[in-house]
């Protein structure tokens, strides 16, 4: 798949998945696992927008499950990966993915 641009953000949620953060995804990773436990939030989210297709490719894809996995053990789970295209999204958790 052919991207033209994108940008990738962490959204720290509270416990009823309202936005508390937003933290861009490119900055060190010890960096973002401070902030994700100062806030004490359980939940986080992915949001990327980016041109062409909101479909997920592959890379997307090892990107949510590698994210969630690494996140388990500091107690933090993936509440949604959303990829916005245009007036078009897709959710990974509306397609039964998380």
């Amino acid at each position: 798949m052919c991207v033209l641009s994108s940008s990738l953000h962490l959204l720290v949620l509270d416990d009823e998945w309202r936005p508390l953060d937003r933290l861009r995804a490119d900055h060190d990773w010890r960096g973002i696992v401070d902030r994700l436990l100062r806030w004490d939030s359980r939940w986080v989210a992915l949001d990327q927008q980016r041109t062409g297709i909101s479909l997920p490719g592959w890379a997307d894809i090892h990107l949510t499950r590698s994210l969630s996995k690494r996140l388990r053990p500091i107690e933090i789970a993936l509440a949604d990966h959303v990829i916005h295209a245009g007036n078009n999204h897709f959710s990974f958790r509306e397609a039964g993915l998380l």
